[in-house]
């Protein structure tokens, strides 16, 4: 919009507008992985893909040479591909219907809309643009941004909330309080008779191995537990605080996990039997789910807890 309003033949002024257009992709994968990814950091790796691609899209803007500009594309797409494949990854799993709504909507509009920008600046890079297609463009993107903001913060702001909730020190014990029985958490309180009947067969299924199951996903416990998904969905986030179904999964398997890596009985086993019979596919993702609980690997955590 800035562009017609300023002299052609300023460079400068044009690298300008453009320098915080060359950010976009990168922002946009950045920000689904924050969306989506409670708890894993950005990849390094990721860091320097998104600082090549805007490296070389610099460099087309300056025209230091024309190869740049036939790479600077695809690297745009494969940043906007890598944000909507994040947003893909565990939607399933995502219990926070707001957040789930928010990855479909991301998903549909945003990522599809980014694409086709993309694939319309390489175009008409090669044709004359269109009388109108810059102010529709303008049009759009200005309509996109603002619905965005709407829903983020008036239609659906628990879509950005915090994991869990800051867990704060419990209150000393006065001599007023001490006969008091200790009440039940909020949210506990607020379930209902069939609630709490879901809760408890829930509990009991995993307590017998339930989440053993390789592959399990809340549709299929929600079918094992004769309920509805949606339900068990919410019971999980809201009354359990858990916002993914894989987190949920990796409490009651990272339990299981530390007990029989630190019994000399199951020394002999190696790490990845362990892994597979506790639900995991592959040894990569116990690994990283143990590290996030103990800070250690499950091999280091074995051996400082088992005699040589």
């Amino acid at each position: 919009m800035l562009r017609p309003l300023l002299n052609d033949q300023d460079s400068f002024a044009d690298l300008l507008i453009d320098l915080p257009t060359l950010l976009i992709p990168g922002a946009f994968w950045v920000f689904t992985h924050q969306l989506c990814s409670d708890k894993e950091p950005f990849p390094r790796w990721g860091w320097g893909v998104i600082g090549l691609e805007i490296a070389i899209d610099l460099a087309s803007q300056l025209h230091l040479h024309p190869h740049f500009y036939l790479l600077v594309q695809p690297f745009k797409l494969g940043l906007i591909g890598a944000g909507l494949v994040t947003l893909l990854q565990q939607l399933q799993s995502d219990l926070v219907a707001e957040r789930r709504q928010l990855r479909i909507g991301l998903l549909i509009a945003i990522g599809s809309y980014m694409l086709v920008v993309v694939c319309a600046e390489f175009v008409f890079s090669y044709f004359p643009v269109p009388t109108g297609v810059p102010t529709l463009h303008a049009v759009m993107a200005s309509t996109l941004a603002f619905a965005a903001c709407l829903w983020l913060l008036a239609l659906s702001p628990k879509a950005l909330e915090e994991s869990l909730p800051t867990i704060t020190e419990a209150p000393e014990q006065t001599a007023e309080n001490l006969e008091e029985p200790a009440s039940l958490p909020a949210q506990q309180q607020a379930l209902d008779a069939g609630q709490q009947l879901l809760l408890d067969r829930l509990e009991q299924h995993m307590q017998n191995g339930g989440y053993r199951r390789t592959g399990l996903t809340i549709r299929e416990l929600a079918e094992q537990l004769e309920t509805r998904e949606h339900i068990l969905r919410a019971l999980i986030n809201k009354h359990l605080g858990f916002r993914n179904f894989n987190e949920y999964l990796n409490q009651f398997r990272i339990d299981e996990a530390s007990r029989r890596l630190a019994d000399p009985d199951e020394a002999h086993l190696p790490v990845l039997t362990i892994a597979l019979d506790i639900g995991y596919r592959s040894l990569s993702p116990f690994n990283a789910a143990f590290k996030r609980r103990h800070e250690q690997t499950p091999t280091e955590y074995r051996r400082a807890r088992l005699p040589a």
